[in-house]
């Protein structure tokens, strides 16, 4: 089998592309040099790919797909240069939103790129099924964009899974942790302490709620919360389970064993 190239469409939060390539560096077996390695073109374009909760809340969900799809159309050019095909993933919850990923994904099927789409969720749902099956409580942390497209209750709740999310009151604050142009995960501060602290408190609230594992469902939340669990309840990472999707659909024979 040729190996593919993976594609990493950044700039949906510049680190959750950073955070996605090192996952998928850290989930390939390898012989110990740089060459083995699985080739990664990872484009970051911030600049082109409108806030998707802002396309989402404004009715123009069609302006962050088109400016993914003319990043991927990079790509491809680049692919074709090299003689090679590519699997490609998104790093962003609320991208994967249906008015969102279905235009996007629409476009690239129907310019014909040689480039192959995973789709997070569903690589999350096939994660959390693999490795924590008896798990039927799931408490989700999200954007408010990604919670009010119901993106992953819409897939979890007809497997009979229960999703469990933070009262609606608490939904602003988990929001503006993110987003706080001050003290959020995505303003040049960086992770604060009271970012971090913030979603202590808010996976504190989804465990006292019943939650068996809790989803980091914005794909910068790990980086405040970069445990694998917390008192024993699993942290589930989307950008994880991509990665090793990605992996597995580039070379099967280099995805590492999970620990």
């Amino acid at each position: 089998m040729d190996e593919k190239v993976i594609v990493i469409g950044g700039g949906v939060g510049p680190l959750a592309g950073v955070k996605l390539h090192e996952h998928v560096i850290n989930n390939t077996l390898t012989d110990g040099t740089d060459q083995d390695h699985i080739d990664v073109y990872h484009l970051s374009r911030s600049s082109a790919i409108q806030d998707r909760t802002k396309a989402l809340f404004n009715g123009t969900p069609q302006i962050p797909a088109q400016g993914m799809f003319a990043t991927l159309k990079i790509a491809d050019a680049a692919l074709k240069e090299a003689g090679k095909s590519g699997v490609a993933g998104i790093p962003c919850n609320t991208f994967h939103a249906p008015e969102i990923f279905t235009v996007f994904s629409n476009l690239v099927e129907q310019a014909g790129l040689s480039i192959q789409l995973l789709h997070m969720i569903d690589e999350t749902i096939l994660f959390i099924k693999e490795r924590y099956g008896s798990i039927k409580k799931i408490g989700l942390m999200s954007t408010t964009g990604t919670r009010d497209a119901g993106i992953y209750p819409c897939i979890l709740q007809p497997m009979e899974f229960e999703i469990i999310q933070v009262p609606d009151a608490l939904q602003p604050l988990l929001h503006d942790s993110i987003y706080n142009r001050e003290w959020g995960i995505k303003s040049a501060a960086g992770v604060t302490s009271r970012s971090r602290n913030n979603f202590l408190s808010f996976f504190r609230n989804l465990t006292d709620q019943g939650a068996e594992a809790v989803i980091a469902g914005c794909t910068e939340i790990p980086l405040a919360l970069p445990e694998r669990e917390i008192s024993g309840v699993p942290i589930i990472d989307p950008m994880e389970a991509l990665a090793r999707a990605l992996v597995k659909h580039a070379n099967p024979g280099k995805l590492k064993p999970m620990d």
